[in-house]
């Protein structure tokens, strides 16, 4: 008995852990070496010292340019895009190591290198590019007039693709293909093929990248959930089935799925894994994105992670203790700035295999209004600012 709660605790703190380091200080997403800024040179930015609501962004003109470190590109950014973790951010309490401030928000550009510190550099003055720039540790960020980025986080356009389609896609994209990737990870998932997913708020950023990804270059029969007016465009997509929300209930309508990729608060958490549901078939997986269990009650914001981290530490001892089957895999999905892995996305969206799905664009100098439009909930695919 003591030895079986020994392998328990130790499985839990295994699984705790795990994701604690993942999702805080693996330094695939954390810039622990952030730009210096430039003493002299200066550039147009949007900034926030405080946290709030979006009327605490400001306009700046005059804000220093970063100074390159060796193996980085200078990028002149053309165009850039909004996502949800930005006003996370900046709208809630975090530790000044994860969230410098004075902070510059953003993590998708694309834009014209004019700058490379080093001589080996697959980059050179002229290249059109992209890049997600890392989420956490750095006053840096997308909605200015240049970023300095690592090269290994930086892909190359196509020559058809606009900058403004190559902004919408690195953090959506990448969040997609790095959780899918999750199905391969045992034999359970050998073969994408045929294989059903369900992917909540299909009309979102990472869904209706999501849907492309799962239907277009795995080959999955995909379900995913929006309002009625949004069915057409992601039948486009490449949905098989679209459950209007507003109407029916998604655990209503599948069954035996073999992933549901969430995107959306803990309540869709607790219809898909509760104790008479049936949406995902045992061997499953569930794929939560991280952030996603926020919800909001009385007008203020309240972190769920405490669920989040029960249901993984959960499912995880299950199936360590009694044998996989016994519960779906539970994974949180944690997104990393990947060069390698744009360089992918951005090559089919060159070859319109896939396509990015913008809702509006908005000037640099209205970033305020395109946050407020972002933060209504109700955009189909992204919000871009054009530089």
């Amino acid at each position: 008995m003591i030895g079986k709660i020994g392998a328990i605790l130790a499985a839990a703190a295994s699984v705790a852990g795990a994701t604690l380091y993942r999702s805080l200080v693996q330094q695939a997403y954390y810039d622990s070496h952030p730009s210096l800024a430039h003493p002299e040179l200066t550039m147009s930015a949007i900034t926030y010292s405080a946290r709030g609501d979006s009327s605490i962004l400001e306009f700046r003109s005059d804000h220093p340019r970063p100074v390159l470190r060796d193996g980085q590109v200078l990028v002149q950014v053309k165009a850039s895009a909004l996502n949800p973790c930005d006003f996370k951010f900046r709208r809630n309490w975090a530790p000044g190591f994860m969230r410098p401030l004075p902070k510059i928000p953003g993590e998708d550009v694309a834009g014209i290198v004019v700058e490379v510190k080093g001589s080996d550099s697959r980059f050179r003055e002229g290249d059109r590019v992209a890049a997600m720039l890392p989420l956490l540790g750095s006053r840096w960020g997308a909605a200015a007039e240049f970023v300095a980025v690592d090269e290994n986080l930086v892909a190359k356009l196509g020559d058809k693709t606009s900058f403004e389609e190559a902004a919408a896609v690195p953090l959506v994209a990448l969040t997609a293909i790095q959780g899918l990737k999750k199905l391969g990870t045992d034999n359970l998932m050998s073969t994408s093929v045929q294989k059903k997913i369900l992917i909540q708020a299909g009309a979102g950023g990472v869904g209706s990248f999501a849907i492309q990804y799962a239907k277009k270059v795995l080959g999955m029969s995909v379900a995913t959930t929006a309002s009625k007016g949004k069915a057409k465009l992601l039948k486009s997509l490449g949905a098989d089935i679209v459950i209007d929300y507003h109407s029916e209930r998604f655990e209503d309508v599948v069954e035996d799925y073999d992933a549901a990729l969430d995107t959306m608060s803990w309540s869709y958490e607790g219809r898909t894994l509760g104790k008479h549901s049936h949406v995902l078939r045992p061997n499953g997986y569930y794929l939560n994105v991280a952030s996603s269990d926020w919800s909001f009650e009385g007008g203020a914001e309240k972190a769920n992670g405490i669920i989040t981290a029960k249901n993984a530490i959960l499912h995880g001892l299950s199936n360590s203790i009694f044998g996989v089957g016994r519960l779906p895999h539970y994974h949180v999905i944690t997104v990393e700035p990947d060069g390698e892995q744009l360089q992918e996305v951005l090559d089919l969206l060159s070859k319109r295999t896939i396509r990015a799905i913008i809702d509006r664009r908005f000037p640099l100098k209205e970033a305020a209004a395109a946050y407020n439009y972002l933060e209504q909930g109700h955009a189909t695919g992204k919000v871009i600012l054009l530089h």
